[in-house]
């Protein structure tokens, strides 16, 4: 019978534990780089109003195919004084019709046609260089929230070790066993530790909310990162190569193509303005029922402007100098492109070097240092000045070894950055 009891208790206990694993894992919405990129390539909302960019640019050239609407006019007396009649329709009254189209010369139309194309094509890369621009931001906030987060851990395990240490402490000064002073310096170490925890905790915040925007996240549960270990030990920047970098870069980033589609649309704009020193021609169909020289008068009628004053002349050498002026961006742009590449190389090259030369220092037993500081002083082998000093010691090691580890994963996502594609993955 007692049996009988305990099993629905113990069944309700697991019930209950499961329930609780379930809601601390609801806490939090664990993420990985890459579903990370995919719902920011998904939901962005920059990204998807640049889409819409590209529809617009796309929608120019279909209007740009389009050839002009012909023009029909009618005249019709008002009143004729032969007859007397209001707006004679008879055989006896005036009614003129006139039927006009342009015809396009000196092949305008097709020049229109190929800036739309080159402007859609300028949406494109735009398009393209966003996304490499935000998904360097994406990745590089991804990496600096998990490098941020993990310190607090640190900072919690330090401030729950000086916690036990005060309350013990804290007895024995009531006892009058020890000075008021040595408490105090404890009491002061665990509120500078609260304080930058709390300084930690704000930047957390920061890093959640810019990339919870990028994701397009409604950021109803904190972000956590969970980085690839296996992709952040095998990063080996030793099979780099400068020159491959360099190359890489010329053909896959999008501002640079971007600069070289200006000059080649400047280059279709001056041939459309030199084409508009042709005016374009009308042709049209005349009818006259009464108000010619004979009734019921037919015409086939031609216009042409006179381009005697205005041949677009201005308009010429204005797109002239807009040749020469994207032809310097564009030599800015390359050279923007080959110097962002050195820059991030270089970086990327002595953080790794200093990486892996600090890491080494980082063995488990280095992990024992806190434990062995707080027993060594429990029982008395340091003073207290030197427990404070080695407190210290071990926290900022175990921070500026997490910032130089995600240091390194930033000059990484930099040259990715720098050269338009993923050098390593």
């Amino acid at each position: 019978m007692k049996n009988k009891i305990l099993k629905p208790s113990c069944l309700f206990l697991v019930l209950l534990s499961c329930a609780l694993i379930n809601i601390q894992a609801q806490d939090t919405l664990r993420v990985t780089i890459q579903e990370a990129e995919k719902q920011f390539l998904q939901k962005n909302f920059l990204l998807l109003a640049a889409k819409y960019r590209i529809s617009e640019a796309d929608a120019a050239i279909i209007q740009a195919k389009l050839y002009p609407n012909p023009n029909f006019s009618i005249n019709q007396g008002m009143y004729n004084q032969d007859t007397r009649k209001w707006f004679d329709l008879s055989s006896t009254g005036e009614t003129a019709v006139s039927l006009q189209q342009v015809i396009i010369l000196a092949g305008k139309r097709n020049k229109q046609i190929d800036i739309a194309r080159i402007n859609s094509q300028i949406s494109v890369y735009g398009f393209y260089d966003l996304i490499r621009t935000l998904r360097y931001e994406l990745r590089s906030s991804f990496y600096s929230l998990y490098f941020l987060s993990e310190p607090i851990a640190v900072y919690d395990r330090e401030i729950e070790s000086l916690k036990t240490l005060i309350d013990a402490y804290t007895a024995q000064y009531n006892k009058g066993n020890i000075a008021f002073k040595d408490l105090a310096r404890l009491q002061a170490l665990q509120f500078s530790l609260q304080n930058e925890r709390l300084d930690l905790l704000k930047q957390v915040a920061e890093k959640q909310t810019n990339l919870g925007l990028l994701m397009g996240d409604s950021l109803s549960l904190p972000i956590k990162p969970v980085p690839d270990s296996d992709f952040v030990n095998r990063i080996d920047v030793s099979s780099l190569n400068y020159l491959e970098l360099v190359d890489s870069a010329l053909v896959n980033r999008y501002d640079l193509k971007a600069a070289n589609a200006q000059v080649q649309l400047n280059q279709t704009n001056f041939s459309l303005q030199r084409s508009l020193r042709v005016p374009d021609l009308t042709v049209g169909a005349n009818y006259d029922r009464a108000g010619s020289y004979v009734r019921n008068f037919n015409a086939l009628s031609l216009a042409i402007d006179l381009p005697f004053w205005n041949r677009n002349q201005d308009n010429i050498k204005m797109v002239q100098s807009q040749i020469e002026e994207s032809r310097q961006l564009q030599s800015q742009a390359e050279l923007q492109v080959r110097a962002d590449i050195n820059k991030a190389y270089k970086q990327l090259l002595e953080t790794d070097k200093l990486y892996r030369t600090v890491s080494l220092q980082f063995t488990p037993d280095y992990e024992k240092l806190l434990d062995g500081i707080i027993k060594g002083y429990q029982n008395h082998t340091i003073s207290l000045l030197e427990f404070i000093d080695y407190y210290e010691t071990y926290k900022n090691s175990k921070l500026e070894y997490n910032r130089l580890q995600n240091n390194r994963l930033d000059a990484l996502e930099n040259l990715n950055l720098a050269t338009g594609t993923n050098i390593l993955k």
